[in-house]
This record gives C-alpha cells, sequence and structure tokens, in this order.
C-alpha cells in the first residue's frame, strides 16, 4: 500500500484519424454563435485521481478502464493542466465544490473493482481545445456561452505552449 498522497492528472482523448464528434460539434455551435476564428475544437474528459496512488497506478486505471485502448489516448501527469499547443486554447470545466458528481463515483467504484484501494477522491472534468486565431475575450465569450453551466461549473482557459 501506497502512503504517500498524490493528485493524478489524466486526459483522455480520440486518436488522430477517430472522429471527434463532440469537438466537431462544439465547432459548429461556435460557428452558429457568430463567433469566427476558430479552426478547430478538440474534446478531452479529464479525471483527477487522488490518494495513495503511484503513477504507475495512474497509468493502470486509465489503460484498464478509462481510455479505449483501439479509439483513445490518454496522458498522466501531475501538472493539472491540459495539453495544448502554441496557437491553441486549453479550457478546464469541472463542476464546483458540493456540486454530486455521479460519474466520478462510479470512477471510484471501478477503480477500486481493480484492486486500486488507495484512491480517496475522484473528480471528472471536460477539456476542449481550440484552434485558431482567438483573442482571450472571445475564449471566454465561448466558456460562458457554449461550454460551461456558470451555476454548477467552473471554467479555466490558458493559450497553449509551444
Amino acid at each position: 500500500m501506497h502512503t504517500e498522497e498524490h493528485t493524478w492528472y489524466i486526459e483522455i482523448s480520440n486518436r488522430p484519424g477517430v472522429v471527434d464528434a463532440v469537438g466537431d460539434g462544439i465547432c459548429g455551435d461556435i460557428a452558429d454563435l457568430g463567433i469566427s476564428g476558430v479552426g478547430g475544437v478538440r474534446f478531452v474528459r479529464l479525471y483527477l485521481l487522488c490518494g495513495a496512488l503511484s503513477e504507475a497506478d495512474a497509468q493502470n486505471a486509465a489503460t484498464r478502464l478509462l481510455a479505449d485502448p483501439v479509439t483513445q489516448d490518454y496522458r498522466v501527469g501531475p501538472d493539472g493542466r491540459l495539453r495544448a499547443k502554441s496557437g491553441q486554447w486549453g479550457i478546464e470545466v469541472w463542476l464546483r465544490p458540493g456540486v454530486t458528481d455521479a460519474t466520478s463515483e462510479t470512477t471510484l467504484k471501478g477503480i477500486r473493482d481493480l484492486g486500486l484501494l488507495g484512491i480517496a477522491h475522484a473528480a471528472t472534468g471536460r477539456g476542449y481545445v481550440l484552434s485558431g486565431d482567438i483573442a482571450p475575450e472571445t475564449v471566454n465569450a465561448i466558456c460562458r456561452r457554449l461550454l460551461a453551466n456558470d451555476v454548477i461549473e467552473q471554467y479555466r482557459y490558458y493559450p497553449g505552449t509551444a
């Protein structure tokens, strides 16, 4: 049993060449809002796993439970920031504290069923990587108007790095 507490950040996204229906739909919704400049959207499922888990445990959860090995890629890291490249914007949407996260409860059960008993808490979120020439104010408007329900969700966005 691991004694040191860690928080692992996991991203799950479709592999290149696999249709990203959610991302494509969001891109269309952005255009329907009359917002131009967005060249593409990639959808990412986000997980935070907290507890006495090693990186190998988090990798195990990602490969055996969270990601489809045929159509999806995953990334596990301690950094807690959505991966976005230069010229892109990373957007994360998470439930506000106190809002019930039923998906995280199912995730906790599944991880414990894998025999990883050191997990204490899980959270689930949605990530979006926007490509194109987009001003920060436009990214904020997209978040407020389309991607997050401010009553129950909080969001953050940041420019990608090289």
